[in-house]
């Protein structure tokens, strides 16, 4: 077991810092007892007598304050044990060795106390939910994505000042599972059930409540269509035959609302909003410009391909083609030019779920290609960072290194802040790890096809949408395939 012996961070879900600190030093003298000077009793009692009785009086109040102190029942009459501050937490095992998202974990030790709430447990720097402990063991439940497949993982226990790290490590265990929910491959856009439902969708979007929105783009059909798996439909909210009406992009949603909005091409201002309260009916929007802040408008003023919401400042967030960085305001639709950046598509632009001010973006094309970017929204005046190196094509590792062909959609994981990417021309599915580490998360690196499954089996064609729900459900517009996926992590 590691003692730690001076200040360190453990780190919870929301990303700040938790300190524990061992004090080796710090212990409580035993409380004075000022003892009788005669003992009362009649002197046939011996001096020997007289002392045996003082001691085995003290000790008996010793016991019973213990007894008070550190184990009162509580209301259901369960045995109450309180942390002694003046001992160290000590580990000793824990079962299981391995395992992966909710696995049921047993730590044993001691002097953890018996109140969960007093009581903080990591895997990975990662909060688990503790659910009950009784001094010497503590029941808690793995955390959601902990790290990465394979992984031997830090777990940690934090009780009042004390903070202590097994000595061992725990193997954790990925398993992924990809379905199709929507779509039979077929191009055309038909509504019904989910098995009856046939396509081709090109970005995609989630909400709290799990409606599906998926943007229609092509051929025959320019829209918006909503998917429940529960209510077991697909509906369109708005489909035409032509793009003059709509051409949707990259949708965005304000969580705490439910509200969407939907960048299209029809206009350069124009975009649509989605009101659950009026059943989503799509209403049309025009923006006015307030502050260009010295930036030129966009030349190619129609090509926005993403928004994004900001859950910092409530703005709604957009790149322009030209490079422009836009924010509009949600209820009174004006917008200003905060930054510039190199030209080039992005289909996807999303905040960070833990660093709400941090804008992230994905480039296509040009000046923009294959890179993921980032700005500071709160000070759009500091230049913008490219995370990963110049060129194209398909190589995991650190970010600043990693390699994406065509990526389109990006969104964050908002519980782990994972960044899951639908790199399209390399038929995969990537992932950015917190710790900035790439990885292929599905699909076969530079093969399309169509094949639901596990890890190893699972294939796509040029995904092209992605999101994550509230519950972790990954879902992906699958363009090349027809198809809605959905991948359940565990």
């Amino acid at each position: 077991m590691q003692m730690i012996d001076r200040d360190i961070e453990v780190f919870g879900q929301s990303g700040l810092a938790e300190k524990a600190m061992f004090n080796r030093s710090q212990k409580l003298a035993p409380s004075g007892v000022d003892y009788p000077q005669k003992m009362g009793y009649s002197a046939v009692i011996s001096q020997r007598e007289s002392h045996r009785q003082i001691m085995t009086g003290y000790i008996l109040c010793i016991l019973l304050y213990v007894c008070t102190v550190s184990c009162e029942n509580n209301d259901s009459g369960e045995v109450k044990i309180e942390h002694d501050p003046n001992r160290r937490v000590t580990l000793t095992s824990f079962y299981p060795a391995e395992g992966r998202t909710a696995e049921r974990l047993l730590l044993d030790g001691d002097n953890f106390g018996s109140d969960p709430e007093k009581i903080k447990v990591y895997v990975n720097q990662k909060r688990a939910s503790v659910v009950s402990a009784n001094g010497r063991r503590i029941f808690a439940i793995c955390p959601r994505m902990a790290g990465g497949d394979g992984e031997h993982l830090e777990v940690a226990v934090v009780v009042g000042r004390d903070s202590v790290i097994y000595d061992d490590r725990f193997l954790y265990n990925v398993s992924v599972s990809v379905t199709t929910i929507a779509g039979n491959g077929a191009p055309e856009f038909r509504a019904g059930t989910l098995a009856e439902s046939s396509l081709r969708p090109f970005y995609v979007s989630v909400d709290d409540e799990d409606n599906v929105f998926v943007s229609i783009r092509e051929g025959d059909y320019y829209g918006i269509a909503r998917i429940n798996e529960n209510e077991n439909i697909v509906t369109p909210l708005i489909m035409h035959s032509t793009n003059a009406v709509i051409r949707p992009n990259a949708l965005c949603v304000d969580r705490k609302t439910g509200i969407y909005y939907v960048p299209c091409e029809s206009a350069s201002t124009a975009f649509y909003t989605l009101d659950p309260r009026d059943g989503w009916a799509p209403r049309r929007r025009l923006w006015t410009w307030r502050n260009l802040n010295g930036f030129s408008l966009p030349a190619n003023a129609t090509w926005k391909h993403s928004f994004g919401f900001c859950e910092l400042d409530g703005y709604i967030y957009t790149r322009f083609f030209d490079g422009q960085v836009v924010k509009i305001h949600p209820r009174t639709f004006e917008a200003d030019i905060i930054a510039m950046t190199p030209n080039g598509t992005c289909c996807g632009v999303t905040f960070h779920p833990l660093k709400p001010e941090l804008l992230y973006m994905v480039g296509r094309s040009q000046g923009m290609s294959g890179g993921i970017y980032v700005i500071d929204v709160r000070y759009p005046d500091e230049p913008y960072r490219r995370l990963n190196p110049t060129g194209t094509g398909h190589r995991d590792g650190d970010i600043s290194t990693a390699l994406f062909r065509d990526p389109w959609q990006i969104y964050f994981d908002p519980e782990d802040g994972s960044l899951y990417v639908a790199d399209a021309s390399n038929h995969c599915i990537r992932r950015v790890r917190p710790d900035n580490f790439v990885e292929t998360f599905l699909g076969m690196p530079g093969t399309s096809g169509w094949a639901d499954g596990g890890k190893n089996e699972a294939l796509f064609n040029e995904p092209r949408g992605i999101t994550v729900s509230k519950d972790g459900f990954v879902y992906v517009a699958d363009y090349g395939n027809n198809r809605i996926r959905k991948l359940s992590i565990e």
